[in-house]
């Protein structure tokens, strides 16, 4: 499995959440980044795969053995503008409060709401993902911003530029719930990236992608449908 290359925070140069905040919440320019719960996180991390291969199984990435957490996908909304795809998924994951958070919440079911909205340029060749809890909000919110483009190192590699912001409105806990919600999303991301591996092998073994190759070939790519491996 491929261990993707993570750059050192302190070392990235970002506007983080940028665009994903309302105007009135928006962080500024930061250009050196701190996983401080107070603060924007930013990572900068490198998939051995081209972007083509990434924009393939974009939308077929779930389930995978390394987002076990995530329950079910649904796309909401989809429409084309120019040439640029606008989606709008609901993802539903399963977790669970810590001990001494579940005093405060009477819905400890262990499932929550997060809402995925995503740009998919073909031309420019990006990616661009804005995600956030609906659920538990009173609890803690964690937004994210992802854009997947080709790497300048390597044009065969994928560079997925991420900027995260956890906050809380729980008085006096706020500062560690927030920590707390920042670590757990932390400890995903490298399990995020191998599911990005471990997806894209598996499309490029199976029979699905032998026939999408062949259709190819033969020039009737048009007639043919994408289906789940």
């Amino acid at each position: 499995m491929i261990i993707p290359r993570v750059h050192n925070t302190l070392d990235i140069t970002c506007t983080c959440i940028g665009g994903l905040l309302p105007e009135s919440r928006r962080t500024p320019t930061v250009k050196k980044c701190f996983s401080m719960p107070s603060l924007p996180y930013c990572e900068e991390s490198t998939l051995k795969h081209s972007w083509d291969d990434i924009a393939r199984v974009f939308w077929n990435r779930y389930p995978n053995p390394f987002a076990k957490h995530i329950s079910s996908d649904d796309v909401l909304q989809r429409k084309v503008v120019g040439k640029k795809m606008f989606s709008t998924r609901l993802i539903v994951k399963n977790g669970v409060l810590p001990k001494w958070g579940e005093f405060m919440f009477k819905d400890t079911s262990g499932k929550y709401l997060v809402i995925e909205n995503s740009v998919v340029d073909p031309v420019k060749k990006t990616i661009t993902t804005y995600t956030r809890n609906v659920s538990l909000t009173s609890f803690s919110s964690l937004e994210e911003k992802c854009t997947y483009k080709p790497s300048a190192d390597n044009k065969g590699w994928t560079v997925c530029e991420r900027s995260a912001l956890s906050s809380s409105s729980v008085r006096l806990l706020a500062p560690q719930i927030a920590s707390f919600a920042m670590s757990r999303y932390r400890h995903s991301v490298v399990a995020t990236d191998r599911g990005w591996s471990f997806v894209v092998n598996k499309f490029e073994g199976s029979p699905i992608n032998s026939v999408l190759a062949a259709l190819a070939r033969s020039g009737v790519t048009k007639q043919a449908k994408f289906v789940r491996p």
